[in-house]
């Protein structure tokens, strides 16, 4: 009966080869930001696999339970969490097992192979809760220390509701905490700083397979999922039309559009950069190009000044003579312009001749670029 038990037990949630990845991964593609917004975003997406792994249960609960799990690494020192840390600080919990048992069940079996039925939880529940988690030590001292606490102080208090955690230990002699410390910490405090806000702040939901299932194909996806949320509030481009706003696309078909074009976009920064530029301010990456290539007919590579050209393949402030900085810079400017430009655009106006009037004085350049937005889009459907 006590079998479910023993795959809670087995089943991480988080482990060090998981934050190693992430942590790898933010470095690699956030390069450029400080050290506590990389802590803030590695912070934010272990927050969000916590937040998969209870989904299922009680929603009012799902905090004091993020917090038990937390103290719960906080004291016992452990270098990874499973679901029995979780199912452990429900058994803790008088009022959610004897009243939501249902939850709880659907939340086990949702995380096991070998499924129960509620009377085998009614029986274990009549069990004495005496079993303590055994926590599968991994050795961290070959994970990068690389974040700061974001400016925490291990050694001081740290205030929840109608709880505090204070943190004595020397961890300076220990390596194998340190890294769950200050995450415990921050993530405390984001808990915390929700709670107040009288929501979450990041709600889309995913689960991490971890890193030795399947070698950490999702980091990706993890990582952009949450900054893109972020971005979308930032850059909610009320007055563009859906198609026009940010969306995955197919990179390498991309790449391959831009390679029979000769365009030296296709190659890096300036591939990467126009992408990312188009993520942040939430627009579709094909409009960027869209626009290189009616400004420059995506820069060939064999062109006289085609580094040059690429630094600011937009034109932005009357041309790429003029005004020469990085693709960065450019990219940006430009993005900033398209929004500026849709804004107060009626819903029946062509948004390309919208904004069109003012980002050039060709008066066919809203066309233009429409029709290059439509004929990479054909190229990506034409290339199944």
């Amino acid at each position: 009966m006590e079998y479910f038990v023993e795959e809670l037990k087995n089943k991480k949630i988080i482990a060090a080869d998981d934050i190693k990845i992430l942590k790898n991964y933010i470095n690699k593609k956030y390069s450029k930001a400080d050290a506590k917004e990389k802590a803030k975003m590695l912070s934010n997406t272990i927050h969000r696999i916590l937040d998969s792994n209870l989904k299922e249960l009680p929603e009012d609960y799902r905090q004091t339970i993020k917090i038990d799990i937390l103290k719960s690494t906080f004291s016992q020192n452990k270098t990874s969490i499973f679901m029995y840390d979780a199912f452990n600080c429900c058994m803790k919990n008088e009022y959610l097992k004897q009243n939501s048992k249902k939850e709880i069940l659907k939340w086990i079996n949702a995380h096991i192979k070998n499924k129960i039925e509620e009377n085998d939880l009614n029986i274990y529940i009549g069990i004495p809760q005496n079993t303590i988690s055994q926590d599968i030590k991994i050795d961290l001292s070959k994970v990068n220390d690389g974040y700061p606490a974001a400016s925490l102080d291990l050694k001081a208090p740290i205030v929840i509701p109608d709880k505090s955690i204070k943190i004595t230990k020397d961890y300076k002699s220990n390596k194998k905490p340190l890294i769950f410390a200050i995450l415990s910490a921050i993530l405390i405090l984001e808990i915390i700083g929700q709670s107040f806000h009288g929501k979450n702040i990041l709600k889309a939901s995913f689960s991490l397979i971890s890193a030795s299932e399947r070698k950490g194909i999702y980091i990706k996806n993890i990582i952009e999922e949450v900054t893109l949320e972020d971005y979308n509030k930032n850059h909610p481009n009320k007055y563009l039309p859906e198609y026009l706003k940010y969306q995955k696309v197919d990179t390498h078909k991309l790449k391959a559009f831009l390679n029979s074009r000769n365009s030296l976009l296709c190659k890096e920064p300036y591939f990467s950069t126009i992408m990312t530029t188009a993520r942040e301010f939430n627009l579709n990456p094909i409009l960027l190009f869209a626009i290189t290539g009616q400004e420059q007919n995506f820069v060939p590579i064999n062109t006289n000044n085609a580094y040059k050209i690429a630094n600011n393949p937009f034109n932005v402030y009357h041309s790429w003579q003029e005004y020469n900085t990085n693709i960065s810079d450019s990219s940006k400017i430009a993005a900033n312009t398209i929004i500026n430009l849709s804004e107060n655009r009626p819903e029946e106006n062509n948004p390309f001749i919208w904004i069109g009037k003012k980002y050039a004085e060709d008066t066919n350049w809203g066309n233009g670029v429409q029709s290059i937005f439509e004929e990479i889009n054909s190229y990506f459907s034409s290339n199944n």
